[in-house]
């Protein structure tokens, strides 16, 4: 496809697509957000003052119909994201879905397929892989200046309070609760730099009811996990162990944590989202020092941003638009594609049935 011209509806116009996805994609030239799809008056109204967009629609039926796209982005509570995904592919779109893909393993395994089989480019959102800090990483793992991995531990940390935080915190819209909001971006960050998971044992606890909105009005309480934990073993023989929650305080700057630390042969290094243009690093018998991420890993080749603009904790997020665009032009696959998706709901749904049983289970094989 030429660069000169590629049409993107936006569906679901929330924060999401506010803070990633919209700012990601209005960066690259030769883009055009051709609609948007919102059910929400208000807010639908709301986006097209504020973007200047005059095609704007409660249904998606009507997106595709009348602004026909060549892509859409798709960032709307987890329960819709199989019918949308399907109506976009259906109408020949490429398509760009928020994490987790679908509300369960068979779900992701039947988008995954109906992706594969239309021959659009296809890609789940996982974020974190864009982080500079992240980009490094994986350069330090792969090049081998770690050695092998002996250990790894993975921590999400936050105090979202104790009040209602909407459709995140029903199971029937959500799919489940601090795992597939926080927990699957790191199962899918941790194997992309470890390589596959094999088993996990883990423990999930819902610890608050949730039962009223910030305004003190009585609401249905929750039904899903709001703090989760595993340990995993990788195919490799790496121990990683994982722990996520929103009642938690954290050791960043704005009281919350997202760390993710290696432990290697030769050396170890941390990640914090908190500084996403350095790392932590030492070799072995050496105390951690600070280390800036070379300017070769500070955004992905060719993207649009400048690194040195705006608040590094939000704008590597923008990256994420340039690789699915990027593959659509190039007539590759995404990196993430639905194929991640459905992988990291594999091992999501593992753990799920490990912390109901109390025992270690095996990630089943995801087909290709």
């Amino acid at each position: 496809m030429s660069a000169a011209a590629l049409r993107v509806g936006l569906v679901g116009v929330g924060g999401v697509c506010s803070a990633v996805h919209y700012p990601g994609l209005s960066l690259i030239d030769g883009v055009e957000i051709a609609g948007i799809c919102e059910p929400g008056d208000d807010l639908r109204q709301q986006r097209q003052r504020q973007w200047g967009i005059d095609a704007a629609f409660a249904g998606i039926d009507d997106l595709l119909a009348e602004v026909a796209p060549d892509a859409v982005s798709i960032a709307t509570p987890n329960v819709y994201h199989k019918e949308l995904i399907f109506a976009a592919l259906e109408a020949g779109c490429h398509v760009i879905c928020e994490k987790p893909l679908g509300m369960d393993f068979a779900q992701t395994q039947e988008i995954y397929d109906r992706g594969k089989a239309s021959g659009r480019r296809h890609m789940t959102a996982f974020t974190y892989r864009f982080v500079p800090a992240m980009n490094y990483i994986r350069h330090l793992v792969q090049s081998g200046a770690l050695g092998s991995i002996r250990h790894a531990r993975f921590q999400r940390l936050q105090d979202w309070g104790e009040r209602a935080i909407g459709w995140r915190q029903y199971r029937d819209q959500a799919g489940s609760g601090e795992l597939g909001d926080m927990g699957i971006h790191r199962l899918d960050f941790a194997e992309d730099l470890l390589g596959p998971i094999h088993a996990v044992c883990g423990h999930a606890k819902q610890l608050v009811p949730r039962d009223r909105t910030k305004e003190g009005a009585p609401c249905p309480p929750q039904d899903v996990e709001d703090w989760i934990a595993w340990i995993a073993e990788f195919a490799s023989g790496t121990t990683g162990v994982f722990e996520m929650g929103k009642l938690a305080k954290g050791h960043g700057p704005g009281g919350d944590h997202d760390l993710a630390e290696l432990n290697g042969t030769e050396a170890s290094v941390v990640y914090r989202l908190h500084a996403p243009h350095e790392i932590l690093f030492a070799p072995r018998g050496e105390p951690y020092r600070a280390r800036a991420v070379p300017e070769e890993f500070l955004k992905r080749p060719g993207a649009p941003r400048d690194p040195a603009v705006g608040d590094p904790v939000v704008t590597f997020r923008y990256d994420q638009a340039w690789e699915f665009v990027s593959a659509i032009r190039a007539g590759r696959d995404c990196i993430p594609s639905f194929w991640h998706g459905m992988r990291a709901q594999a091992v999501a749904d593992a753990i799920l049935e490990a912390a109901a049983t109390r025992r270690w289970v095996d990630i089943p094989d995801c087909p290709v």
